[in-house]
């Protein structure tokens, strides 16, 4: 980032060297400014997108700068809020718009003890606003490695039901389970009977998955 943009790197540095805890005016202001940063930056390479994958970011070709920048900060937050943290970032959340809550779900990965805010994670999956239910559901490891049984049936059914791409849904194959399959077979029965069309992934869901298609770019209209 420093070659990049010697300007952020300071900035954030001097943000994560005393962070705002989330959820804080100051947070809050902090958080909006770093979206507002590195712009015209150059895309990650692929070292860089090596190293990212390693963290846990499924599909890094997919990040662009601004929100390494916010997950960044995010982290160091969340780490300074110790035991009060899954009760902040919730708090964040709630006051955030919709590209805001977008990236705090997206870094979820990155953030220390994820498992405490899976509660978080499985609660935005029922928000109406299609950007932030796929920053949660798709090119996402975070549902695969913290959510519950019934939590990722349920998040997996939504994205057949409003069109995301199954083969976005990380970890999607290790987490099919007879379970899933019985629920996707139900409601491809009702939409049968309904005599309503039935999503192509619905099936895709009963046999096996697809490979991953590109990844759609950031879309910052939904604020």
């Amino acid at each position: 980032m420093a070659a990049r943009d010697p300007d952020s790197a300071a900035w954030l540095a001097s943000i994560t060297t005393a962070p705002p805890l989330p959820g804080s005016p100051a947070f809050m202001r902090a958080f909006a400014m770093a979206g507002r940063r590195l712009r015209g930056a150059t895309a990650l390479s692929d070292g860089e997108q090596a190293v990212l994958r390693f963290l846990g970011i499924a599909r890094p070709d997919c990040w662009p700068l601004q929100r390494l920048l916010r997950a960044g900060m995010l982290a160091a937050a969340v780490d300074a809020s110790g035991d009060e943290a899954a009760a902040r970032l919730t708090s964040a959340f709630r006051t955030s718009d919709n590209e805001e809550r977008a990236t705090i779900l997206q870094s979820l990965v990155l953030l220390p003890s994820p498992d405490r805010f899976a509660p978080l994670a499985a609660d935005a999956c029922r928000s109406s606003v299609q950007p932030v239910f796929e920053a949660i559901a798709a090119d996402n490891g975070f549902p695969a490695s913290h959510f519950t049984d019934l939590a990722f049936n349920q998040m997996v059914l939504k994205a057949v039901f409003t069109g995301l791409a199954l083969a976005r849904v990380v970890g999607l194959e290790l987490r099919t389970t007879a379970v899933l399959r019985r629920m996707a077979a139900d409601f491809r029965s009702e939409r049968r009977a309904a005599g309503r069309p039935v999503p192509a992934d619905l099936d895709a869901l009963l046999a096996d998955p697809p490979d991953a298609p590109p990844c759609a770019p950031p879309d910052s209209s939904h604020r």
